[in-house]
């Protein structure tokens, strides 16, 4: 059975350029990730103007295959880098 939910993640971006933005834009996809083969992907990024700053909604689509779910992420640096070898 497959799952599927959006959730909105709410970015204050200060300083930077469009790259380091979009870098920011993947690290918080994959660490929306909780299992293995579970798949986010970036719906839409809508910008907000504030006098703080520029502010940024990300919305992520969650898509979980519960019949496959693949090993559980323990450590966020798992979800940037893999599992680490010693956990096959």
């Amino acid at each position: 059975m497959t799952e599927k939910y959006t959730t909105e993640v709410s970015l204050d971006f200060f300083n930077g350029d469009e790259t380091d933005l979009k870098d920011t834009i993947e690290e918080i996809r994959l660490f929306a990730k909780t299992y293995e083969n579970d798949k986010v992907t970036v719906l839409s990024v809508t910008e907000n103007e504030s006098s703080k700053g520029k502010n940024y909604k990300v919305l992520l689509q969650h898509e979980r295959d519960t019949d496959n779910l693949g090993r559980k992420y323990e450590y966020d640096e798992e979800k940037l880098f893999g599992f680490f070898e010693d956990e096959e």
